[in-house]
């Protein structure tokens, strides 16, 4: 086995256990905060949010800066560093005692783990150029399918042993990206020939191409984070209030995005990108309109699962785009740059589905529909043939 297959192979697996990890606990977050003694609805909404919110932020704001000390000094460290201290950091939550201590963590585990902004980076170095889409959309279909398989797990196990020990097993279960991480993945050099190319080189975040990818993975994320809130509130305007059905929803939707991500790795070794993400976003759009008239339970659904299958391949599409303008000595630093631009996507989409679900939740898929269809227009004009 190559070393970029061996690379490929053990960061895939790392995100598996860390994302898998992930959502073994925080769906149950809001039990766990009034378990530290939040108890009034408000409160426990607030810490809730604050805590989800607090360390893809920190994240996204360091990420760029170990992108680049990895650059400088081995994505493989960087790896490490991530890896050890998800497990660590998750494992310590179980010993909080109080909200400031689990927000304390959280935060930690943005400024030292931060595993997700460097995860393209780590899995597409030294892989040729031709075989990128495939291995991000790998990447990102065992994202979505470990975060989707999470939850059923994280649900028993909470309900078996509680949430706090949940925390511990989540910290065992990320031991399994350290040992991956550890074993198999091993640093590509990726040196310039010259001071004057790196120099050039250094301005590849200028390149209107990459300012458009950036832009479309904010948008996206975005667009797809406004959903997690929306669903199940229109689900109950539309006249059905059992909590399962906006579940399977979620799920099914979720699992659609994981395999728009495998197929679109695939096509994009055949399909011009800019023709593939025009396509995506219009079908997008087309499928965002009839959201808003939709007046059924059944016909929301089939749109939902339908918008899935096209934007999670959007993601991969975008990434591999980017990853033609960004130069191997700024690898780091380049795809550390997207990663961070699209959680705070992420963490942008309920603020707005919440702003404009409290006058018509319709209008988040119209809002939705105007953001696909700018974003139409900037990759027609910067995306390359």
């Amino acid at each position: 086995m190559t070393q970029w297959r061996r690379n490929q192979f053990a960061i895939t697996i790392s995100a598996a256990f860390i994302f898998f990890g992930y959502t073994l606990v925080m769906p149950f977050l809001p039990s766990f905060v009034r378990e530290l003694g939040i108890t009034s609805k408000a409160g426990v909404a607030f810490w809730s949010g604050l805590l989800l919110s607090c360390s893809p932020l920190v994240s996204a704001l360091c990420g760029p800066v170990w992108g680049r000390i990895g650059d400088r000094w081995g994505l493989k460290l960087m790896a490490q560093r991530a890896t050890i201290a998800n497990a660590l950091i998750w494992f310590s939550m179980g010993f909080a005692q109080n909200v400031y201590q689990l927000l304390a963590l959280r935060a930690l585990l943005g400024l030292l783990g931060g595993f997700n902004s460097v995860s393209v980076a780590l899995v597409t170095q030294a892989a040729p150029r031709e075989k990128v889409p495939h291995v991000v959309g790998t990447l990102q279909a065992v994202q979505i399918l470990a975060a989707g398989v999470g939850p059923f797990a994280g649900g028993i196990l909470s309900n078996v042993i509680g949430i706090r020990s949940t925390f511990f097993v989540t910290g065992i279960v990320m031991l399994g990206s350290v040992v991956s991480v550890f074993a198999l993945y091993g640093d590509s050099p990726n040196k310039s020939e010259n001071g004057e190319a790196t120099k050039d080189a250094s301005r590849f975040w200028r390149r209107p191409q990459f300012f458009t990818t950036m832009l479309v993975l904010f948008s996206v994320n975005l667009a797809d984070r406004t959903f997690g809130l929306t669903v199940p509130l229109f689900l109950e305007e539309l006249g059905t209030t059992a909590t399962w059905v906006a579940g399977a929803v979620i799920s099914v939707a979720t699992f659609g995005e994981a395999l728009s991500a495998w197929m679109s790795g695939k096509l994009a070794t055949r399909i011009t990108l800019r023709r593939l993400i025009s396509v995506r976003l219009l079908l997008s759009i087309a499928v965002l309109v009839p959201m808003v008239y939709a007046r059924s339970t059944a016909s929301f659904s089939v749109l939902r699962v339908m918008l899935a299958l096209l934007a999670g391949g959007t993601l991969t599409l975008t990434v591999t785009a980017a990853s033609d303008v960004i130069p191997e000595e700024y690898r780091g630093t380049g795809f550390a740059l997207l990663q961070s631009t699209g959680m705070l996507g992420g963490a942008a989409g309920p603020l707005v589905a919440g702003s404009l679900g409290g006058w018509s939740i319709r209008s988040v898929f119209l809002f939705n529909a105007i953001v696909y269809g700018l974003m139409v227009a900037f990759v027609h004009r910067n995306v390359r043939h």
